[in-house]
């Protein structure tokens, strides 16, 4: 590893020399968009161990919308799409649209409290509102409404000079995950996600001497692989009252979230290849946490036990406009080997942070 990391640093700057000094790629400016994609696939459902096919989604977002928490699933295509809008004084502007297919939406609050509504109208399917049977929360109720199509977005800023991303009102989230900087990658230790006691640091860098899909196109070789550890934490519902409601408890120890990242331009192809993710970028727009998994790509790791994939969230489309870059490779000496085991977690992560966010949905009666 650390004999690996000098190599792929004189060849970041044989590919990206002319635009090594800046923090932001050159591609940053307004009229980008980077798109993501979760796709269904439902020859993937019987991979998922003990889940029916109505518990697999390709999305689980828990979203804050003024002060109430909100679990949104989504079980066909869900695609997700930043646009940079503009640049002033060093910061540039991002809208997020999230885009879901098949949506069940769940919260919870006291009898008789009115939620806040964010979905269209047009779009509703059912809406439900049941007593809650949770001890200690008796005189609480459940919300669940179901939709054909909805639509997140927010607005956000990043500070070009180094990746650091702020909600509109200025509070500091961490390091974008849209890019790194190919002349200062990030060192072990390093925060990449803050918000009030949550913190993901950087586990490790790790040069991929390998290629990989995308359905934009193909990447690689060389690749960067950054793992980036997540502590246990809590998704609490504060009730009006003070009380608090566990929605999902998760325990994470050691590495949770890998991107994949492209070297020449710094884009980020996969944020999250263990379908975990706790992005500054969500955050930013209220997004407390999510899971997305992308069936067809996990299929082909599971199933046909590809290595030119991975799950999360997969590049589909942008019009970004690559410089060429001619290839160099590593020495095979300085190829390091752990994200061969980093693919054989897919599944296990995948299937345990299925199983937590189906406990929580179980008591809200399907």
């Amino acid at each position: 590893m650390r004999k690996a990391l000098p190599t792929l640093m004189a060849m970041l700057v044989l590919i990206g020399g002319l635009h090594s000094a800046l923090a932001a790629p050159y591609w940053v400016k307004p009229g980008v968009y980077i798109e993501y994609i979760a796709k269904r696939y439902d020859p993937y459902f019987p991979l998922v161990t003990g889940a029916k096919p109505e518990q697999i989604h390709t999305a689980e977002i828990f979203i804050k919308i003024n002060g109430t928490i909100f679990r949104i699933s989504a079980s066909n295509d869900t695609r997700v799409i930043f646009k940079f809008l503009s640049v002033q004084n060093d910061y540039l502007t991002v809208e997020t649209r999230i885009e879901m297919k098949n949506v069940t939406i769940v919260s919870m609050g006291l009898k008789n409290s009115t939620f806040p509504e964010f979905w269209d109208r047009n779009e509703v399917i059912s809406t439900s509102i049941e007593p809650s049977h949770d001890a200690g929360f008796l005189d609480c109720q459940w919300l669940k409404v179901k939709l054909g199509h909805l639509t997140l977005s927010g607005k956000y800023l990043i500070r070009l000079s180094d990746g650091a991303v702020f909600d509109m009102d200025g509070r500091y989230y961490g390091h974008t995950a849209l890019w790194v900087d190919p002349s200062r990658l990030p060192e072990p230790n390093e925060t990449f996600f803050k918000s009030g006691s949550v913190v993901s640091k950087i586990y490790n860098v790790s040069p991929m001497d390998r290629k990989m899909m995308t359905y934009f196109r193909e990447f690689g070789p060389p690749l960067i692989g950054i793992s980036r550890t997540l502590e246990g934490f809590n998704v609490m519902q504060e009730l009006e009252d003070g009380r608090k409601f566990t929605l999902l408890e998760l325990q994470v120890q050691g590495p949770a979230i890998y991107g994949i990242y492209d070297p020449s331009s710094g884009l980020c192809l996969y944020p999250s290849t263990w379908g975990l993710t706790l992005l500054p970028d969500f955050g930013a727009i209220g997004i407390v946490f999510a899971v997305f998994t992308d069936e067809l790509s996990a299929y082909r790791v599971q199933k046909e036990h590809s290595t030119l994939w991975a799950s999360g969230l997969v590049l589909h489309r942008t019009n970004i406009n690559f410089i060429t870059a001619r290839k160099v490779y590593f020495t095979r000496e300085g190829t390091p080997l752990k994200y061969a085991f980093y693919f054989s977690l897919l599944l296990i992560g995948v299937i345990l942070i299925i199983k937590e966010v189906n406990e929580w949905a179980g008591l809200k009666r399907s």
